[in-house]
Parts: structure tokens; sequence; C-alpha cells
């Protein structure tokens, strides 16, 4: 006679398929929440060690389906041939990039929410504009650093001003070692002038050609070597030859460093 209690083979799987998903669960590396719960618990190590392997695997996946299509479609004859695969892996591109933008999104959410948190501690705001950085310590002689972030303020250059002030030193230059000792000062400042002019006549015809921008580094550099050859005046024109407008705020800059 049956048992009616009796656990039936139907029974038996149910519960060995749960017994299964239940370790395999607790095997599973916490990765659902990026931050973990309440309880502070975080996995960001397992998250770190998943993005090489599923870089792994993705390009290997692709690789594969490709040399299978290949095989598959034999020996190319005609451009008709390449349509079928050049459909299939520019969708597959398109899905992995609408994917990675979506992880890029939510980086960029984890630090708006580290900059919520500086703003908090900071005490004092100006709309929205970090004013002052956070540390945080993170491991042994490790801190996590969240500042404030600017774009430099893009240059404006007075080109006319510095083509004149290098026409004329080029011109003085030339006069003092080529002139006689005949020529009288009027005569110099007149051989000066007549270079200025000509030099000045040809970097505008130069101009007229397209634009030209300065570098920054490199006129700093020429300013800092004439103060240090006491010619202060002249290191003066150069400075102002560039007009930096106002910093723009992006936001805020996170960095892992060395604690200090």
């Amino acid at each position: 006679m049956t048992n009616p209690t009796a656990p039936t083979d139907d029974d038996l799987q149910d519960a060995a398929d749960t017994a299964r998903a239940e370790h395999a669960e607790q095997q599973a590396p916490n990765l659902p929440a990026p931050i973990g719960g309440p309880d502070g618990q975080l996995d960001a190590d397992a998250l770190r060690a998943l993005a090489p392997i599923l870089r792994r695997d993705l390009i290997a996946s692709l690789r594969s389906a490709a040399t299978a299509v290949r095989q598959a479609r034999g020996t190319v004859v005609v451009p008709e041939d390449t349509y079928d695969l050049v459909r299939r892996v520019v969708s597959a591109g398109e899905s992995l990039r609408s994917m990675a933008e979506a992880f890029t999104a939510a980086a960029r959410e984890a630090d708006a929410i580290a900059g919520e948190e500086a703003l908090a501690v900071s005490g004092a705001e100006l709309d929205g504009t970090l004013l002052s950085s956070l540390f945080v310590p993170d491991g042994a002689g490790q801190r996590i650093a969240v500042r404030a972030d600017y774009a430099s303020g893009s240059s404006t250059w007075d080109v006319p001003s510095l083509v004149g002030w290098l026409a004329e030193d080029e011109a003085r230059d030339h006069v003092a070692s080529s002139a006689s000792d005949e020529l009288s000062t009027e005569q110099e400042e007149a051989a000066v002038a007549d270079l200025v002019e000509y030099g000045r006549g040809l970097v505008d015809r130069l101009l007229l050609l397209g634009t030209f921008s300065p570098g920054a580094k490199l006129v700093d550099g020429l300013r800092k070597r004439l103060a240090e050859q006491q010619r202060d005046a002249d290191a003066a024109v150069v400075r102002q030859v560039r007009t930096v407008g106002p910093r723009t705020y992006l936001g805020v800059k996170i960095t892992r460093e060395d604690a200090k």
C-alpha cells in the first residue's frame, strides 16, 4: 500500500533543485548592489575582478561567433557574402556600446553622490560648487580624495602687440650687432624703425593666410627668461599679451592617493 505522505520523485527533485540553488546563492559573490546594503558590506573587489572576466569572455564570444559564421559561409566571392556578418557584428557593437554607456552613467552617478557627501561636510557651498576637499581613509596608507574640478579659463591673445614687441626686439639686436660706430643714435633708431616696419609687414601678410595662437607655456618661458636678464619692462609687455578668462567648474574629481 502506498504511503500518501511519502515524498514523490517530483518532490525529491524539487528539493534537490532548491538545495542546489541555495548552495549556489551562498557561493555567488555579492554583486547585485555595487555599494552593498545598510550594514556596510561592500564587495568592490569582486566588482573590479569581474571587469576583465567580462572583457575576455565577450571578446572571445564575438571572435568565436564570427569564426563560425565565416566557416559556414565559405570563401567570399561577392560583396554580398559579407553583408550578414557585418550586420551581426555592427548590431552587437551598438548593443555593447549602449551597455557601456549605462555603466558610465552609473559611474558618474556614483561620483556625484561622493560629491554630495563632500558638500555636506564642507559646510560652504556656492551654487553647488565644492569649496573644500574631502579626504577619506581607505586602507593602510591610502585615501580617497574628493576635490573640486575646474577647466582652465580660455586664453585671449593680443597677437599684434606680441608681433610688434618681437619685431622691435629682433631689430634692435640686429642693428646693435651690425651697425658701425659712425651711426648716430638717431640713425640707429631710424634703422630699427625700418626693420620693425618690414618685419611687421611680413608677419601681417603671413597672418592673412591663417590664424596663429601662441603657446602659453612657451610665452611664459620667454617672460621668465627676460625677467632673469633683468629686462623687467620687456617681461611686463610679454605678460600682458595674454588674458585668461575665468575657470569653469566641472564638478568633483575623485582620485586614490597615498595618505599624507
